[in-house]
């Protein structure tokens, strides 16, 4: 009698793990909602904001400081924008058109639920589950203008309404996530 009944469990234990996926081709259950934070032009647990004011954000940067208490704030000109950074994130605008506000928001490291060093295929597996589609290609000349030149960089390109979300990747690896308009 015994014997039947852990049969019997272990079946229904063997079921409920069956039970457990999503066949109904809905997006997958992602812990954060790619498309949702594109749309508000931001990266998740960032405050920048796609067309938010350039001095907000140059506030926001010199608030980040190291183990002396110094600002890690530091600004760049590259190309026609400006890039504004604190080591960790870069905010970008067009050097010449201050007034429209940010045009990209550059985080290194996890974003939008996806860690650093995530490769390339997981990740876009990932996302296609979530019912998107990637452009995989190289990274075009002048486009990572916020990162040091020299690396070759793939990227995972997304378009979701009027944003582009790219997902920057440094021998198949996560180095980056961009949104920008």
């Amino acid at each position: 009698m015994k014997k039947i009944v852990s049969l019997i469990l272990c079946i229904i234990f063997a079921f409920s793990f069956t039970a457990c996926g999503d066949d109904s081709g809905e997006k997958s259950n992602h812990s954060v909602d790619v498309e949702y934070y594109a749309k508000l032009g931001q990266i998740n647990g960032l405050e920048y904001k796609l067309g938010g004011s350039v001095e907000d954000a140059k506030e926001l940067l010199n608030k980040t400081t190291d183990d002396h208490g110094e600002s890690n704030y530091f600004d760049y000109e590259s190309g026609d924008y400006t890039v504004m950074t604190d080591g960790s994130v870069c905010v970008c605008y067009k050097t010449d058109d201050e007034s429209a506000g940010i045009t990209h928001i550059v985080k290194y490291g996890d974003a939008y639920g996806f860690t650093i060093g995530a490769v390339s295929t997981q990740l876009r597996d990932t996302m296609t589950n979530m019912g998107y589609t990637a452009t995989e290609r190289e990274a075009k000349k002048g486009e990572l203008f916020f990162l040091p030149a020299g690396a070759s960089m793939t990227v995972l390109e997304y378009k979701i309404e009027n944003r582009t979300v790219l997902f920057v990747f440094q021998e198949h690896a996560l180095s980056a996530a961009v949104i920008s308009k």
